[in-house]
């Protein structure tokens, strides 16, 4: 108690400790969205990203005789798809109808509780189809294995659901046989499935953080054409190499009379793009917010720090002078730092956590999925986790900046110190 009495009562430490406390404020507005997104954004897909290769069909025709010929485009593009599978580092493809794990996907709503959806992607897929085998998703229902999930559906009328929304719909996976019901943006009811089978959880990209993908058996595909062709290559394979490969030796080979593959890209390259279009620039921008108030915050700090040292030179010197040792008035400045830091911190979070709390940080929304928790959707576990990386910021920053200007200090001449 005295140690902290005497740390504080000085003026330039009250004024370190006042400036300590503002920078832990701006710390955690500017620090708390970029940790949740960089966690959001490196949560595993389920699948290797890197080996799922997405193949963009073109067509020779324009749009007018597109559609005035989809038969026959489809018959073309399904032509395409059997020549892709033959290729030797193809392990399993399927043409993706209008959307896939991973890729554009119509949102759905379901209706948790008298004003609370779960909001989550629909994938339509053909019969037959080897959509689930291509992503190695894997089937919950004995009863219908993973190379069957396609076969025998019903065309808009049975679902597949993953495994988190079986458990937000009924609480458990073993509900193959049962309805649901599922609804529009706007609310609207539009159809009710039976459910073929329950499947493990994927993210449908790097915004997905409820793993609530529903599959549906659709002939939606048979009126659409240029549908892209989602590929899984072998182990081992470099897709490198592979795109190298479809872009000399096979240009020829992968195209039909009105069909051709116009672009190559991963799985993690489209993701990637599709951030950078949608949410990149909000990253974006707050890291760099992040990064200016760190920055500048730091030469503030060190800045602070250099001129509360230079003044105990003298004190310094007078330690050194009744026998202090060298190594015990720098570890005397390092203890009052930290010490200081830590009170410091605690206030700044403190007053954080009252703002928090007045404005309904952690209140729950209306599309939210109950069966899935991450770590800063709970104030039990947000609030110290957030608090834990700004107190090690700032005691890194602060203590380097103390640690310099102490250790030319506490070897610095007696006479000297006393001196100034």
């Amino acid at each position: 108690m005295k140690t902290l009495k005497n740390i504080f009562c000085q003026s330039t430490s009250l004024w370190l400790s006042l400036e300590l406390i503002l920078v832990t404020i701006i710390c955690w507005w500017t620090f708390a969205p970029v940790l949740e997104k960089a966690y959001i954004y490196n949560l595993p897909y389920g699948y290797d990203p890197d080996r799922m290769v997405r193949m963009e069909v073109a067509s020779t025709l324009n749009r007018t005789e597109r559609m005035n010929r989809k038969e026959e485009l489809y018959h073309e593009e399904e032509m395409l798809l059997r020549k892709i599978q033959e290729i030797e580092e193809v392990e399993v493809a399927f043409r993706s109808v209008y959307s896939a794990p991973g890729f554009d996907s119509d949102i759905s709503y379901f209706k948790t509780g008298d004003s609370t959806y779960t909001r989550f992607p629909t994938v339509y897929f053909q019969r037959e189809s080897q959509i689930f085998n291509t992503y190695g998703i894997q089937s919950l229902t004995p009863e219908v294995p993973t190379n069957e999930l396609t076969n025998d559906c019903e065309d808009d009328k049975s679902i597949i659901i993953s495994r988190t929304l079986a458990m937000v719909a009924f609480g458990k996976t073993d509900v193959a046989g049962r309805k649901i019901k599922l609804y529009s943006s706007w609310m609207e009811e539009i159809r009710e499935y039976y459910i073929r089978a329950v499947v493990e959880d994927v993210r449908q990209g790097k915004w997905d953080q409820y793993h609530t993908n529903s599959y549906i058996c659709s002939t939606l595909g048979q009126s659409l054409t240029n549908m892209p062709i989602i590929v899984r290559l072998h182990k081992g394979v470099s897709v490198e190499q592979f795109r190298e490969k479809c872009e000399h030796e096979l240009q020829h080979s992968l195209m039909t009379e009105h069909c051709y593959i116009r672009k190559l890209q991963t799985v993690r390259e489209y993701n990637d793009f599709m951030m950078g279009r949608s949410n990149g620039r909000l990253m974006g921008r707050n890291i760099l917010i992040a990064a200016f108030f760190a920055i500048n915050l730091s030469f503030g700090v060190f800045g602070t720090l250099l001129m509360y040292m230079r003044q105990r030179k003298e004190e310094a010197g007078v330690k050194r002078a009744y026998g202090a040792t060298k190594w015990s008035v720098f570890w005397g400045f390092i203890r009052e730092a930290w010490i200081l830091i830590t009170v410091s911190v605690l206030i700044g979070c403190t007053i954080y956590f009252q703002y928090q709390i007045s404005n309904d940080a952690y209140e729950t929304g209306i599309y939210v999925n109950p069966a899935v928790h991450h770590w800063f959707e709970s104030i039990e576990t947000h609030f110290p986790i957030v608090s834990l990386c700004v107190y090690l910021y700032i005691l890194i920053v602060v203590l380097l900046g103390t640690a310099i200007p102490a250790w030319r200090i506490s070897r610095s001449r007696i006479t000297e110190a006393l001196k100034e």
